[in-house]
């Protein structure tokens, strides 16, 4: 197979620290040589934030080579609510390559080995030229206007990247993001990403040098992934075709499209709900039938092609899962429904790509083949696959609040009766990195179901639903709420006459989520205003109880620049602390820096205590720590609870020696009870969470834990 000429890889780039990085609110104004400088990083203020404020240009240089400090950039995607903001010097930009792999199409149209080339997936794609995913933080030089030009970085890049309108190896293309750096964040609406159009958006990136409060709010990327295969109706088409073929034109009028996907883009595309035909072909050995390229999944292969009139489902699309298949097709009762997207986890079985520095948006779902244009919208282009989800990158000091991301697949079509349905997109890509707060987050990246019909008392009974999308991927280094979610869509049913059932169709399996994600895994440079901005590299931060009341707190620093002292505060909630000790920075040329003080506890009648350092710099400029707990002498059950005060949600901290089931009740002054939760402890330390308490009255309540036939209550501030 012919072969484009990609970028050099760079092999000896030097990896990140991996430690937690305090900053101190002080701008550096003088780097090395090789460092980034004149940064927009904010230093201070709380910034609400109402829609998204990113801007995506498309990268348009054909190659871009680790090491490289320029690039061209196209002209910026406007809309109403993004792509208003133009790159400025000294600007945070990601860069991301959006497509770009190789699909095996092999001499017959129906040989399995289509895709990854193992024979019998006829779906999948190439370890060689594959780009996709790869992904970086860079510091812009220069201003950039709306209608493009010449990028310079302050730094040689990390990852190559490729440009490359469709051709013998599919489609390649990468965007740039510019990233607005906020000290704080507070979310005052709901955020959406663009949905992505081809070249640009899909994503939505937010980055808080400090603090990142939720405040209940969402941010959606669902359905801005890749696009769906775009049905439309046809009657047949002579030649060689088969009921086997896993590849085929897009100008023979039989078979299903594909979905968009790693691998390229479909001639015809369900567009946001409209059908749009991109001209070319946009897959190589052509965009309809069963195979499934890269991601995106497999359109119906009909299996009678000459009158196209058997009508499977198409593949649903995949990410962190694999799209299910698609469904029969009605009299034939053959196998020829699209085949599902695979994962990105695996290409192959035993080769993973996706990281947290290396993401894709779900895969787009194929369409179902259709003969009679059933459903609305009428002409066929009901059939059409959905789109996968969208991606999601947050980046904060500390998280606070409650709030949800939501990255899953597009909703199918059900409307369809009497001929084939598309499959479910799969959902998108979420990354969290802070250093406290996750568990207020719930994060879902869900496949979409496979669409349904109705064929009913039709004279035929059942025609082929769609397949399922796969789950997307979550990665996060802390876990977050308990109902974060990367379930794979469910097949489509079809409601004949007399059965009812999936025909054939198939789930899409379930994505992955990772919560232990490290720093040295990261993106390069995303973390580049923590790190530059606030330059105190805490290396580690413990508190341990020692005897008689006494508390040993003890951490070691790097990187320590303009720092002036360290202040340790302790508090029995995590929200109201006070000092209780000072130590002055070190001026040492040592290149790591050790500390250690004690606090000895009086009058403390609490189980559970917290400590966090507060570090101030030469100017009286300061920023916090992340909060560690420690438990003192504990009774062999014993409660604490924070955030107290409270607004919607607190979290219950219960540690016990044992395992044990009981119940959570939350009781006003009358005595009333407000809400009650059956509840299951571990041994050791557990956390509840407590919600749905926005519509409270302010004032005081009482929290009981009914534990092992033993009652512990604590006082729970409504505010």
């Amino acid at each position: 197979m012919k072969q484009i000429k990609m970028p050099a890889e760079k092999t000896n780039s030097t990896p990140l620290k991996n430690t937690l990085v305090i900053m101190l609110g002080v701008l550096m104004l003088q780097f090395s040589a090789v460092s980034v400088r004149a940064q927009n990083c904010a230093t201070s203020g709380t910034d609400p934030i109402i829609a998204s404020e990113n801007t995506y240009y498309p990268g348009t240089q054909a190659t871009v080579n680790a090491g490289d400090v320029s690039m061209t950039l196209g002209a910026a995607g406007a809309g109403l609510n993004f792509g208003i903001a133009p790159i400025a010097a000294g600007d945070i930009v990601l860069i991301i390559q959006m497509q770009g792999a190789q699909i095996l199409v092999p001499g017959t149209v129906t040989n399995s080995a289509y895709g990854s080339g193992f024979g019998g997936m006829g779906a999948g794609f190439l370890s060689t030229g594959l780009y996709a995913g790869k992904m970086e933080f860079a510091v812009s030089l220069n201003a950039v206007p709306l209608v493009g030009g010449t990028l310079n970085l302050s730094a040689g890049l990390s990852n190559a990247y490729a440009y490359s309108p469709y051709g013998a190896n599919g489609q390649y293309t990468y965007q740039i993001v510019r990233v607005p750096q906020h000290f704080n964040i507070l979310l005052n609406g709901a955020i959406t990403a663009p949905l992505w159009n081809g070249s640009t958006g899909g994503l939505v990136v937010l980055s808080a040098v400090n603090q990142f409060d939720f405040n209940g709010k969402t941010i959606s990327a669902t359905g801005a992934g890749f696009r769906g295969g775009g049905g439309r109706s046809m009657n047949g088409a002579s030649g060689t075709y088969t009921w086997k073929d896993f590849y085929s034109p897009a100008t023979a009028a039989t078979n299903g499209s594909k979905g968009e996907g790693i691998a390229g883009t479909p001639r015809y595309l369900n567009n946001n709900g409209v059908l749009k035909d991109n001209i070319v072909e946009g897959y190589p050995g052509g965009s309809y039938a069963r195979g499934a390229p890269g991601n995106g999944g497999g359109g119906a292969t009909d299996s009678d092609p000459a009158s196209n009139d058997q009508n499977a489902g198409g593949g649903g699309g995949g990410n962190g899962g694999a799209g299910g298949l698609g469904g029969n097709g009605w009299s034939s009762f053959k196998v020829s429904g699209g085949i599902g997207g695979t994962k990105f986890t695996s290409y192959s079985p035993t080769t993973n790509y996706s990281s947290p520095s290396r993401m894709i948006m779900g895969g787009g779902a194929g369409s179902g083949s259709s003969n009679n244009g059933t459903g609305l919208p009428g002409g066929g282009f009901a059939s059409s696959g959905s789109a996968g989800g969208g991606m999601v990158i947050i980046n904060a000091l500390t998280i606070s609040g409650t709030g949800t991301i939501n990255a899953s697949g597009a909703l199918a079509n059900n409307t369809v009766s009497i001929d084939g349905s598309g499959g479910g997109g799969a959902g998108g890509s979420i990354l969290i990195y802070a250093n406290s707060g996750h568990a207020g987050i719930t994060a879902i990246a869900n496949g979409a179901d496979g669409a349904n019909n109705f064929p009913g008392n039709q004279d035929a009974t059942q025609h082929g639903p769609g397949g399922g999308g796969g789950g997307g991927i979550i990665f996060s280094n802390a876990a977050l709420n308990a109902a974060t979610s990367v379930t794979g869509g469910a097949a489509g049913t079809s409601f004949g006459n007399s059965i009812t059932n999936n025909y054939g169709a198939a789930p899409g399996t379930n994505g992955v989520y990772t919560s232990a994600v490290p720093f040295a895994q990261l993106p390069p440079n995303m973390r580049v205003c923590q790190s530059i901005v606030l330059p105190v590299t805490i290396l580690d931060f413990n508190a341990t109880y020692a005897s008689s009341n006494n508390v040993k707190i003890s951490w070691s620093t790097t990187d320590e620049i303009n720092a002036n002292y360290f202040e340790v505060e302790r508090s029995a909630n995590t929200t109201d602390f006070i000092s209780v000790g000072q130590v002055n920075a070190s001026q040492s040329a040592n290149p790591v820096h050790n500390y250690t003080t004690n606090d000895q506890l009086y009058n403390v009648n609490t189980s559970i205590i917290y400590y966090r350092l507060k570090i101030v710099d030469q100017s009286g400029k300061f920023v916090y720590s992340q909060i560690v707990p420690v438990k003192l002498n504990q009774p062999e059950t014993s409660v604490s609870i924070y955030p107290n005060p409270v607004d919607n949600y607190t979290i219950l901290n219960l540690y016990s020696d044992k395992q044990g089931a009981g119940e959570l009740r939350v009781v006003d002054n009358s005595g009333r009870q407000i809400r009650t939760k059956n509840i299951t402890v571990n041994t050791g330390n557990n956390s509840i969470m407590i919600d749905q308490l926005e519509n409270l009255p302010k004032g005081m309540y009482v929290v009981q834990a009914m534990l092992n036939n033993n009652l512990y209550t604590v006082k729970l501030l409504k505010k």
